[in-house]
């Protein structure tokens, strides 16, 4: 493990005082409040991860010397975990608040609740309690930690923040699960594989999705939903 990759220990912690700096002005109490909930949940739900990793350790599940191994691990031990924990918290815990009135709110708290998760996250990867050892750089993967799992965020909290505002809100629920699940368990495989060009497509396609999803929803009223 090379020394610098700890400096990534910040970077989640930062750019949520950086959120909640943005909304000082921007919001009334109820919703900064919120914001510091939603980041200290998201960190606290590391410990269901921790859970499934030690059982997939048990199991022998972590030892990913054979594809389906891999894939199992990439998709479900992690990705999966991750997304529904994020998901428990934003769907049960902060979607039925006043403070989130617009479809933009889910993402802002979603990406919040990615923060604190993955802030613990990367604890949780430089300790390597489970000893699971990928075959990538541990340098790359701690400083894309951060970038990847905002991007989840937003397509989580897209699709939940859409259902507060429409009559079919388990579609939109499922799918925000599944959908971010399924991006959060291919960038777990592209490192685990490791395969570099897929990681790259697999970064340019998810900007792209996110950023017309973060477009979307910016310029989305909840009375149109209606």
């Amino acid at each position: 493990m090379r020394p610098f990759a700890y400096i990534t220990l910040i970077f989640a912690p930062l750019i949520a005082m950086g959120i909640y700096w943005y909304f000082m002005n921007r919001s009334d109490a109820a919703f900064r409040k919120l914001l510091i909930k939603s980041f200290i949940a998201g960190a606290l739900m590391i410990v269901v991860l921790a859970f499934f990793q030690f059982l997939s350790t048990i199991l022998g599940l972590n030892d990913l010397r054979s594809l389906k191994r891999t894939l199992f691990y990439s998709f479900i031990t992690i990705g999966f975990t991750s997304e529904f924990c994020k998901f428990l918290v934003l769907r049960y815990i902060i979607l039925p608040k006043k403070a989130v009135s617009k479809p933009i709110h889910a993402i802002t708290f979603s990406i919040m609740i990615a923060l604190g998760f993955v802030t613990m996250r990367l604890i949780l990867f430089f300790l390597n309690p489970f000893h699971t050892q990928g075959l990538y750089p541990y340098t790359l993967y701690a400083f894309i930690s951060v970038p990847a799992s905002i991007m989840f965020a937003v397509i989580l909290g897209f699709f939940i923040g859409m259902s507060k505002f429409v009559k079919t809100r388990f579609f939109y629920s499922f799918t925000g699960i599944m959908v971010a699940s399924f991006f959060h368990g291919l960038y777990n495989f592209c490192l685990f594989a490791p395969d570099f060009k897929l990681l790259s497509l697999f970064a340019f396609g998810a900007t792209v999705i996110v950023f017309l999803l973060g477009m979307k929803a910016a310029y989305t009223e909840p009375e149109t939903l209606q």
